[in-house]
């Protein structure tokens, strides 16, 4: 497994588990009710996860992309435009259905999160696709 399909793997992983654990918060918070205030998630965590990995390899993480990466990297952005331009407009629907404010901006981080995770998911595909 190369040093970039290593970062990749780690920032799915943390972001999915961020942002899972903040969206059942607010999901909870909007089914019972209650709107006592709601913690956010340690997205801080992908960035230490990345130093360590590398720390732990320091001329992979100085080298730069070669073709594939790129082309994995122009690839994987495709879907996730399509996957954000749906939830940005099932977010501005929701306007519609007498939203608040705060609901609509979790909406599109919503939105924002399932891209990345498209995105993410992706590029996890092509690095193991054969050749």
């Amino acid at each position: 497994m190369s040093f970039r399909e290593k970062i990749v793997w780690v920032t799915f992983v943390v972001i999915l588990l961020a942002f899972g654990i903040y969206f059942a918060e607010i999901a909870h918070k909007l089914i019972t009710g209650h709107r006592d205030g709601i913690s956010p998630p340690a997205l801080f965590a992908v960035l230490v996860v990345i130093v360590l990995i590398a720390a732990g390899s320091p001329q992979d993480a100085k080298a730069a992309k070669d073709e594939r990466d790129r082309f994995i990297a122009l690839k994987s952005t495709r879907p996730a435009f399509f996957v954000l331009l749906a939830g940005t407009f099932l977010s501005i629907g929701t306007m519609h259905l007498g939203a608040s404010v705060w609901q609509l901006a979790n909406c599109v981080l919503l939105s924002i999160w399932i891209a990345e995770l498209t995105r993410l998911g992706t590029q996890i595909y092509y690095y193991r696709a054969p050749v």
